[in-house]
Parts: C-alpha cells; structure tokens; sequence
C-alpha cells in the first residue's frame, strides 16, 4: 500500500515537474528560435596613438600609464628652446622684411623727387636751347656756345628717361599699390610673417595635449627620450566610443538587420546583461581581409563556414562600477523580430549626415538617436540610444 502510494506521490510530482517545465522550454525555443547569437565577440573602439609633430627631446610627463585624462589635457612635453630660437628668428626676419618695405618706400620717394629735379633740369635745359639758337641765328653767339645747349638739352632729355626708369623699377620693387593703408602687404612681408606663423606653430607643438578624454594606456615615452616626427608616445582609449564587434557565421546573419535589439554579456561581469542594437554590418567577412586572404581558385579548396563582423552600438551609459575595455570577450545575441531595418546602411552615419555633407564622426556633437521603446535593464527606464563616439 505503501509502494503504491509512493509510485502515486512520484507521478504527481513528476507531472507537475512537466508542467513546470513546459512554459520555460517553450519560451527559451521562441527565445532559440528568434534569436542569433555568438560568443566570437569583444570590445571595440577607437584608440588615439599620440604622436610628435615634431622632433625634440621629453622635459615633463604628467601622465602615466591607466591614468584618466580628459580633452586638452597636458600629456608631456618637450624641449622648447631650440624652437622659441627659431621663433626669434622669424620675428627677425619679419621686422627685416618690414624695413625692406619701408626702404622700397624712401628708393620710390627718391626716384620721384629724382625725376622732379630732371624734369626741371630739362626745363631749363630746353629754355637755354631756345636762347642760344634764337642769338645764333641773329649771329650774337657763335657756333660752339649753340652746340653746346643742344647738348645739354639732349643730356636732359635723356637724364629725365633714365630718372623716370629708375622710377618705375622702384615702384615694380615695392608692388602696384603704393598706399599706406596696405604698406606692409606685401610679398616679402608675407613670406616672413608665415615663416613666424610655423615658427609659432612648432613652438606650440612642443606641448601634447589630450584629443579627447579617456584613458592613458601603452605609455612609451620618458623624460630625456629623443623622439621623432611621428613617433607614438602613449594611446588613449575613450570611455564613451566603445563598441562591440561580433563575428557572426554567415549562416545567421539571414534575417539579420540594422537597428534590431542586441543583449551583451560580457564574461568580466557574469549575470549582467548590456543593451545595444546593431548599427551596421561588414560588407566583407574576416577572411577577406586578412592578411593572407584564402585562394579559392587552388585545387585543394576547401568550404569553410565564413564568419562577418557585425558592429553593435552599446545603449545608454555604461554603469560606472560595470566599465568595459578594449578587447573583452563577450556574448551577443541579436532579436531578430523586427525585419524592417536596411541591410547595408549605418545608424551612426546617418546623424553625420546633414544637408548631403558628412560631418566630423569624431568631432561632431550629435543628439541622440530615436528612443527605445523597452525599458533598459542598466537603470530601470526607458533610454535613448547613445551616440556610441561620445
């Protein structure tokens, strides 16, 4: 009686067990069934290799490596006085050029008053010419005295063409425009006025700042190092520009679109689950351009499963005790319910688009995109997407 009662007590239980089980097993073979997921997947973003833009030798660093900066923030610097020489030099060479202008201006004032004195030489030139011929013809002055105003009027003549020569060669030295209004607008002065410009700029270039906030990382450069033009000194990675990078099979991505629900589990914060969306798909799969892409036309060509990578935009605020960083393996899985959004398109871009013109994606301070119309599990609310480059 004992058995049968128990055999009774075990069927029951198991039954309610199968019952129990029924409504998750269902919704977990809906979840299979609208859902693609991967765990080829990890952080991304973009990454500032700081460089020089010119060479020197480092005199100050004020950051060190994990250290959280933010935009315009002083990095480290260099040794300036070889360039605030080469500023002085510019400034020299500018205040040269500046008293080239003002002697081009006297050598055209003189030549002016140059052809005034030859003009009345010629004057007075053609005035005794007259009175000699006019006594010469009268036979009061003798043959020599007339040759003699001929000469001098054709001295004359030819002094007031040279004066006027010398003239012109000083106004063609000086410009067109003579004026004072624009006296040192001149070629010679520009010239030496952008030579102090790059002189300024080198100058400026000795100290390093921050693009934008974010962390310092791979920090190679130390005090007295000789760097180069070009040379990376230190990377920043920004906290707000990460993404992730899932590598789906091609297999999955049939009924995949842009703008569909994404959920990110990140192996750091096990049991916690990010919001994203897919903002755009690659146009090659990873093979493709690798550094040694497959050669398909070999006669031992094997079929291999090819994997895309799918960008996906991480939604609202990263919690402050959850960051992620470059390179974190990750899970993704991507709701493939809505089947509306394009396949080869981007969301980010088309907020940099305005008026036909792509804007600055790095620079740009764009509004948020549409808001969700699910509640994000990071704080409980309805959030708009971010802008996943600030």
């Amino acid at each position: 009686m004992n058995s049968q009662l128990v055999r009774r007590v075990l069927l029951i239980v198991v039954i309610i067990a199968i019952a129990a089980a029924v409504i998750p097993g269902y919704r977990y073979y809906e979840y299979i069934e609208s859902h693609v997921s991967t765990d080829d997947a990890y952080v991304d973003g973009t990454v500032a290799l700081v460089s020089s833009r010119v060479a020197g030798t480092v005199t100050n660093l004020y950051v060190e490596d994990n250290w959280t900066v933010k935009e315009g923030q002083l990095l480290l610097t260099l040794d300036p006085r070889d360039f605030d020489v080469k500023v002085d030099q510019a400034q020299a060479q500018l205040e040269r050029a500046r008293q080239s202008v003002d002697e081009m201006y006297a050598g055209v004032q003189a030549a002016r008053s140059g052809v005034s004195l030859v003009q009345s030489q010629l004057k007075q030139a053609k005035i005794d010419f007259d009175r000699a011929k006019s006594l010469k013809d009268q036979g009061v002055v003798s043959a020599e005295q007339y040759d003699q105003a001929n000469t001098g009027l054709r001295v004359a003549v030819a002094d007031e063409a040279l004066a006027e020569h010398q003239l012109a060669q000083a106004q063609a030295a000086l410009g067109t425009q003579t004026d004072d209004q624009s006296r040192y607008d001149r070629p010679l002065v520009k010239q030496a006025e952008a030579a102090l410009e790059a002189a300024k700029l080198d100058l400026g270039y000795t100290k390093l700042t921050a693009p934008f906030a974010g962390v310092v990382t791979h920090k190679t450069a130390h005090v007295g190092n000789r760097v180069q033009v070009g040379e990376p000194l230190l990377a920043i990675v920004p906290l707000g520009k990460l993404y992730v990078t899932a590598n789906f099979k091609e297999t999955q991505l049939t009924d995949v679109r842009v703008g569909q629900k994404a959920e990110i589990v990140a192996d750091i914060y096990p049991g916690y689950t990010f919001k994203g969306h897919v903002d755009s798909i690659s146009m090659g799969t990873g093979a493709a351009f690798s550094l040694l892409p497959p050669e398909n036309a070999t006669g031992n060509w094997v079929k291999v499963v090819q994997r895309v990578p799918v960008k996906v935009v991480i939604e609202g605020p990263v919690p402050a005790d959850k960051p992620l960083r470059l390179g974190l393996s990750v899970e993704v899985a991507i709701d493939l319910g809505d089947l509306s959004g394009p396949l080869l398109s981007s969301m980010v871009q088309q907020h940099y688009e305005q008026n036909g013109e792509t804007l600055p994606n790095e620079t740009l301070k764009m509004g948020p995109l549409p808001p969700s119309s699910e509640p994000s599990p990071n704080t409980g609310t309805p959030q708009r997407f971010m802008n996943p480059l600030h």
